[in-house]
């Protein structure tokens, strides 16, 4: 176990990083065209690029948050269940997550990136296949974070926390 989570720290880090690296990209091709649109100039491909950058720090970030185990889950009803009852429901979770890495993300997506290799992106050196790699890609990176949270669901105990209720009036008089 203790491997899976030292694998689990470097692949975290290094998808934090590549986040990193793609916002500040991003940010600096967006500032960079509205420069140069300000002073009459214009760069088609950086709005080309910051799309794709956009979209590749999106599916990287996903693929991240997974690891991280801090997607969205709407859980405050099956968290009143008994622990083997939330077990099974955070398994089964996880379950569909993977199973929709596995389908949709890796082989649709190496279909996808596999026939769209002899088309060209408008105004960059790049195909359109060579952009759609990053599906299967991180379809394998979640696919992967799946079972490690699925062994880390089978193999802990659940953490019942009785939740108070919210009192909306106290967040509304804080000012939240």
């Amino acid at each position: 176990m203790k491997a899976f989570s030292v694998f689990q720290r470097v692949v975290d880090a290094i998808l934090r990083w590549v986040c990193i690296v793609l916002f500040a990209l991003l940010v600096i091709l967006v500032v960079y065209q509205v420069v140069i649109r300000s002073f009459g100039g214009g760069n088609a491909w950086t709005e080309a690029m910051a799309r794709i950058i956009f979209i590749w720090q999106g599916i990287i970030g996903a693929a991240y948050v997974i690891g991280e185990n801090d997607d969205v889950a709407i859980d405050f009803l099956v968290r009143k269940f008994p622990a083997a009852v939330v077990k099974f429901f955070e398994v089964l979770a996880h379950s569909i997550v993977g199973f929709f890495a596995v389908w949709v993300m890796i082989m649709g997506g190496w279909r996808l990136a596999d026939s769209a290799f002899d088309q060209t992106v408008e105004l960059l050196p790049f195909s359109q296949g060579q952009i759609y790699l990053i599906l299967p890609v991180t379809g394998i990176l979640i696919a992967i974070y799946c079972i490690l949270n699925i062994i880390k669901a089978v193999t802990s105990e659940v953490k019942i926390v009785a939740e108070e209720d919210i009192d909306l009036a106290s967040i509304q008089e804080e000012g939240i």
